[in-house]
């Protein structure tokens, strides 16, 4: 048992449940996104001059409010999104379609600096316009929900979010049936409303359909299937249900070994994901040779994995393994070392080593003073 809570206590220190942390595919490169700062620094000055010399240019505002959101200047951005509505009003009347635009990206700057109740204002101001324009049913409809949802699960609005995320449901499958791939999105999001909640039972149904119609629309190898695989394995993982979460993690790693080779970083996010479900059921062996894999997919340099390893030496007793291993950790700059170090100490009073025990203790009480204290 203490073991068990030993590995749950390594997902907390990790900031996440180490079976939810699957990387993305693919990563933005670093270097295409300075190309595009350099050259949004570069037509900024000039965007600023055109607006100078023409202020009510509603194509200049909308690209110098985009430059201006690009960098990050997000208020003088929202200055810009607001002009250019109060000049669309002026023009168009305040319920015309072409409003929805400026009002969608007046409230994605809102969002960005926190303004949630401007967010929400503007967002159901863009679904009634576009009901009256579109009709209740159009699939554009769906999409404004869904933007207006998604604000209120950043929230923690679960219970707002819910209606939202059904009725955007219900539009897409009256346009396009039951079983269409454009579906899988709102249905992953209203699980994790349900998921946030605590709704289970809720959510499974939904990621189960999810996983149907990805396997139906792209075939059984595909990295869609194999997300949706992860998705309801932590589901099933957060319930504890492990038995359940084992094969979906066993089939989603086949499969990103065999899209993407078995050396890539996803792979290795996927072999940590079986090995927590196997740790949690004390299937040890297995668990050790998994993280093995995924230490040397990373070079033996992610704390987590060597945390969670040297759990699973402990409980193999294999305990001249796990120091080791807590050894290597010491020496990396961890975020919150503290619980670490405790854990390392209580291996080495195991391991009859009471004086060495001490002193790392002793640190682990250090590395978790205040910081006022450690600058004592």
């Amino acid at each position: 048992m203490k073991l068990r809570l030993l590995f749950v206590a390594i997902f907390t220190l990790a900031g996440t449940f180490a079976q939810d942390k699957m990387l993305p595919m693919s990563r933005t490169p670093t270097e295409p996104q300075n190309l595009w700062d350099i050259h949004y620094r570069e037509i900024q000055p000039l965007l600023e001059k055109q607006l100078a010399e023409t202020p009510d240019s509603l194509e200049t505002i909308d690209e110098l409010a985009r430059v201006y959101r690009t960098l990050g200047t997000l208020d003088k951005a929202a200055e810009l999104y607001k002009h250019a509505l109060e000049l669309r009003e002026a023009g168009i009347g305040k319920f015309s379609i072409d409003l929805v635009p400026t009002l969608e990206n007046l409230a994605r700057i809102d969002q960005l600096l926190k303004n949630y109740k401007d967010a929400e204002v503007l967002l159901a101001r863009a679904i009634g316009i576009r009901e009256g324009a579109q009709g209740p049913d159009n699939p554009e409809v769906a999409d404004a929900y869904s933007r207006l949802a998604r604000l209120f699960f950043l929230e923690k609005k679960f219970q707002e979010a819910e209606p939202l995320y059904s009725r955007a449901i219900q539009i897409l499958e009256k346009n396009y049936g039951e079983s269409d791939p454009r579906l899988c999105p709102l249905l992953d999001n209203l699980a994790s409303v349900y998921r946030e909640q605590t709704k289970f039972q809720q959510a499974e149904p939904l990621l189960r359909r999810s996983l149907v119609i990805h396997d139906i629309a792209v075939g059984p190898v595909h990295p869609d299937v194999a997300s949706a695989l992860d998705n309801l394995a932590s589901l099933y993982y957060s319930q504890k249900h492990y038995n359940d979460a084992q094969p979906l993690y066993e089939r989603s790693l086949q499969i990103w070994v065999r899209i993407l080779g078995p050396g890539h970083p996803v792979v290795a996010t996927s072999l940590d994901n079986l090995a927590v479900v196997y740790a949690m059921l004390k299937k040890y062996s297995e668990a050790e040779q998994l993280y093995r894999q995924a230490l040397s997919i990373r070079d033996g340099e992610d704390a987590a994995s060597l945390h969670n390893l040297a759990l699973v030496e402990e409980g193999l007793n294999n305990d001249k393994d796990a120091e080791s291993l807590y050894k290597r950790m010491v020496g990396m700059p961890l975020t919150d070392p503290g619980p670490v170090l405790r854990e390392y100490a209580e291996l080495l009073q195991k391991m009859k080593r009471p004086i060495d025990a001490e002193k790392m203790r002793k640190k682990a009480e250090a590395a978790s003073a205040p910081p006022a204290e450690k600058a004592k």
